[in-house]
Protein backbone atom coordinates (compact mmCIF):
# COMPACT_ATOMS: atom_id res chain seq x y z
CA UNK A 1 0.00 0.00 0.00
CA UNK A 2 1.25 3.46 -0.90
CA UNK A 3 2.30 5.51 2.10
CA UNK A 4 0.26 8.69 2.17
CA UNK A 5 1.26 12.04 3.56
CA UNK A 6 -0.47 13.37 6.65
CA UNK A 7 -2.27 15.91 4.48
CA UNK A 8 -3.60 13.16 2.18
CA UNK A 9 -4.77 11.08 5.15
CA UNK A 10 -6.64 14.02 6.63
CA UNK A 11 -8.09 14.76 3.18
CA UNK A 12 -9.37 11.18 2.93
CA UNK A 13 -10.95 11.49 6.37
CA UNK A 14 -12.58 14.74 5.25
CA UNK A 15 -14.03 12.90 2.23
CA UNK A 16 -15.39 10.17 4.50
CA UNK A 17 -17.13 12.83 6.57
CA UNK A 18 -18.49 14.51 3.43
CA UNK A 19 -20.02 11.17 2.45
CA UNK A 20 -21.97 11.20 5.72
CA UNK A 21 -23.14 14.73 4.93
CA UNK A 22 -24.25 13.58 1.45
CA UNK A 23 -26.12 10.69 3.05
CA UNK A 24 -28.21 13.01 5.21
CA UNK A 25 -29.13 15.07 2.13
CA UNK A 26 -30.21 11.87 0.35
CA UNK A 27 -32.13 10.71 3.42
CA UNK A 28 -34.01 13.97 3.54
CA UNK A 29 -34.87 13.64 -0.15
CA UNK A 30 -35.97 10.01 0.31
CA UNK A 31 -38.04 10.91 3.38
CA UNK A 32 -39.88 13.83 1.76
CA UNK A 33 -40.41 12.35 -1.72
CA UNK A 34 -40.59 8.62 -0.84
CA UNK A 35 -37.62 8.11 -3.16
CA UNK A 36 -36.19 4.58 -3.13
CA UNK A 37 -33.50 5.73 -5.56
CA UNK A 38 -32.15 8.33 -3.11
CA UNK A 39 -32.33 5.72 -0.36
CA UNK A 40 -30.35 3.18 -2.40
CA UNK A 41 -27.70 5.80 -3.18
CA UNK A 42 -27.49 6.69 0.51
CA UNK A 43 -27.19 3.02 1.47
CA UNK A 44 -24.25 2.56 -0.92
CA UNK A 45 -22.47 5.58 0.61
CA UNK A 46 -23.14 4.31 4.15
CA UNK A 47 -21.60 0.97 3.19
CA UNK A 48 -18.49 2.78 1.90
CA UNK A 49 -18.22 4.62 5.22
CA UNK A 50 -18.21 1.29 7.07
CA UNK A 51 -15.61 -0.22 4.77
CA UNK A 52 -13.36 2.83 5.11
CA UNK A 53 -13.40 2.97 8.92
CA UNK A 54 -11.25 -0.10 9.60
CA UNK A 55 -8.66 0.92 7.03
CA UNK A 56 -8.49 4.54 8.19
CA UNK A 57 -8.28 3.70 11.88
CA UNK A 58 -5.37 1.30 11.28
CA UNK A 59 -3.56 3.76 9.01
CA UNK A 60 -3.90 6.60 11.53
CA UNK A 61 -2.66 4.37 14.38
CA UNK A 62 0.36 3.37 12.28
CA UNK A 63 1.07 6.93 11.12
CA UNK A 64 0.91 8.42 14.65
CA UNK A 65 4.32 6.81 15.20
CA UNK A 66 5.69 8.89 12.31
CA UNK A 67 3.62 12.06 12.84
CA UNK A 68 2.32 12.52 16.43
CA UNK A 69 0.08 15.41 15.26
CA UNK A 70 -2.22 12.74 13.77
CA UNK A 71 -3.06 11.40 17.25
CA UNK A 72 -6.16 13.67 17.45
CA UNK A 73 -7.56 11.94 14.35
CA UNK A 74 -7.27 8.31 15.53
CA UNK A 75 -10.82 8.09 16.95
CA UNK A 76 -12.46 10.11 14.17
CA UNK A 77 -13.03 7.22 11.69
CA UNK A 78 -14.84 5.31 14.45
CA UNK A 79 -17.11 8.27 15.16
CA UNK A 80 -17.87 8.64 11.45
CA UNK A 81 -18.65 4.91 11.30
CA UNK A 82 -21.11 5.34 14.19
CA UNK A 83 -22.68 8.21 12.23
CA UNK A 84 -22.96 5.69 9.38
CA UNK A 85 -24.73 3.26 11.75
CA UNK A 86 -27.29 5.91 12.65
CA UNK A 87 -27.72 6.76 8.97
CA UNK A 88 -28.48 3.07 8.34
CA UNK A 89 -31.07 3.20 11.14
CA UNK A 90 -32.80 6.09 9.37
CA UNK A 91 -32.52 4.25 6.03
CA UNK A 92 -34.40 1.33 7.60
CA UNK A 93 -37.14 3.62 8.91
CA UNK A 94 -37.56 5.46 5.61
CA UNK A 95 -37.52 2.19 3.66
CA UNK A 96 -40.34 0.88 5.88
CA UNK A 97 -42.20 4.18 5.44
CA UNK A 98 -41.98 3.86 1.65
CA UNK A 99 -42.61 0.10 1.39
CA UNK A 100 -45.61 0.06 3.73
CA UNK A 101 -47.00 3.44 2.69
CA UNK A 102 -46.80 4.80 6.23
CA UNK A 103 -48.09 8.35 6.41
CA UNK A 104 -46.52 10.95 8.67
CA UNK A 105 -48.37 14.07 9.76
CA UNK A 106 -47.37 17.33 8.10
CA UNK A 107 -45.97 18.41 11.46
CA UNK A 108 -43.79 15.27 11.74
CA UNK A 109 -42.50 15.75 8.19
CA UNK A 110 -41.71 19.39 8.96
CA UNK A 111 -39.91 18.48 12.21
CA UNK A 112 -37.84 15.69 10.65
CA UNK A 113 -36.96 17.90 7.67
CA UNK A 114 -35.87 20.73 9.97
CA UNK A 115 -33.61 18.38 11.95
CA UNK A 116 -32.09 16.85 8.81
CA UNK A 117 -31.30 20.31 7.47
CA UNK A 118 -29.61 21.23 10.75
CA UNK A 119 -27.75 17.91 10.64
CA UNK A 120 -26.42 18.73 7.18
CA UNK A 121 -25.05 22.02 8.55
CA UNK A 122 -23.45 20.24 11.49
CA UNK A 123 -21.87 17.60 9.25
CA UNK A 124 -20.60 20.24 6.80
CA UNK A 125 -18.87 21.99 9.69
CA UNK A 126 -17.63 18.65 11.02
CA UNK A 127 -16.01 17.99 7.65
CA UNK A 128 -14.51 21.48 7.70
CA UNK A 129 -13.10 21.08 11.21
CA UNK A 130 -11.28 17.92 10.12
CA UNK A 131 -9.24 20.15 7.81
CA UNK A 132 -9.08 23.38 9.81
CA UNK A 133 -9.14 22.29 13.50
CA UNK A 134 -10.80 25.62 14.31
CA UNK A 135 -12.04 26.17 17.88
CA UNK A 136 -14.73 28.63 16.77
CA UNK A 137 -16.17 25.98 14.45
CA UNK A 138 -15.95 23.52 17.36
CA UNK A 139 -18.13 25.78 19.50
CA UNK A 140 -20.62 26.17 16.67
CA UNK A 141 -20.84 22.38 16.27
CA UNK A 142 -21.27 21.89 20.03
CA UNK A 143 -24.04 24.49 20.22
CA UNK A 144 -25.75 23.14 17.10
CA UNK A 145 -25.59 19.55 18.35
CA UNK A 146 -27.14 20.63 21.66
CA UNK A 147 -29.87 22.49 19.76
CA UNK A 148 -30.62 19.45 17.59
CA UNK A 149 -30.82 17.20 20.64
CA UNK A 150 -33.07 19.65 22.48
CA UNK A 151 -35.32 20.08 19.44
CA UNK A 152 -35.53 16.31 18.87
CA UNK A 153 -36.60 15.82 22.49
CA UNK A 154 -39.24 18.55 22.14
CA UNK A 155 -40.48 17.02 18.89
CA UNK A 156 -40.74 13.60 20.58
CA UNK A 157 -42.89 15.12 23.33
CA UNK A 158 -45.11 16.91 20.80
CA UNK A 159 -45.34 13.67 18.83
CA UNK A 160 -46.64 11.82 21.90
CA UNK A 161 -49.32 14.48 22.26
CA UNK A 162 -50.30 14.02 18.59
CA UNK A 163 -50.44 10.26 19.13
CA UNK A 164 -52.74 10.62 22.16
CA UNK A 165 -54.96 13.05 20.22
CA UNK A 166 -55.23 10.54 17.36
CA UNK A 167 -53.45 12.79 14.86
CA UNK A 168 -50.58 10.34 14.37
CA UNK A 169 -50.91 6.68 13.45
CA UNK A 170 -49.45 4.02 15.76
CA UNK A 171 -47.59 2.61 12.73
CA UNK A 172 -45.75 5.90 12.11
CA UNK A 173 -44.90 6.49 15.77
CA UNK A 174 -41.94 4.10 16.27
CA UNK A 175 -40.47 5.08 12.89
CA UNK A 176 -40.58 8.78 13.75
CA UNK A 177 -39.10 8.23 17.23
CA UNK A 178 -36.32 6.03 15.81
CA UNK A 179 -35.48 8.76 13.28
CA UNK A 180 -35.30 11.34 16.08
CA UNK A 181 -33.01 9.09 18.15
CA UNK A 182 -30.70 8.49 15.18
CA UNK A 183 -30.53 12.22 14.45
CA UNK A 184 -29.50 12.86 18.06
CA UNK A 185 -26.83 10.16 17.75
CA UNK A 186 -25.40 11.69 14.58
CA UNK A 187 -25.21 15.15 16.16
CA UNK A 188 -23.55 13.69 19.30
CA UNK A 189 -20.82 11.94 17.31
CA UNK A 190 -20.25 15.12 15.27
CA UNK A 191 -19.72 17.01 18.52
CA UNK A 192 -17.29 14.33 19.70
CA UNK A 193 -15.28 14.64 16.48
CA UNK A 194 -15.08 18.42 16.90
CA UNK A 195 -13.93 18.09 20.51
CA UNK A 196 -11.32 15.39 19.77
CA UNK A 197 -9.81 17.23 16.83
CA UNK A 198 -9.41 20.52 18.67
CA UNK A 199 -8.19 19.09 21.98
Amino acid sequence: MKVETSKELIGNLHNMSRSAEDCVYLLQKAFIYNSSQALDECEAKAKEIHESEKVFTKVFIDEVKVDPVLRVYVSVPGHIERIGDYIEDIIGCVRTKIREGVLFTDKAVSEATFLMERLQEILKNTSDIILARNRIVREYIKESAAEVSRSANEFATMHEERLVEGLCTPKASPLFLDILDAIKGISWHSKEIAEKITS
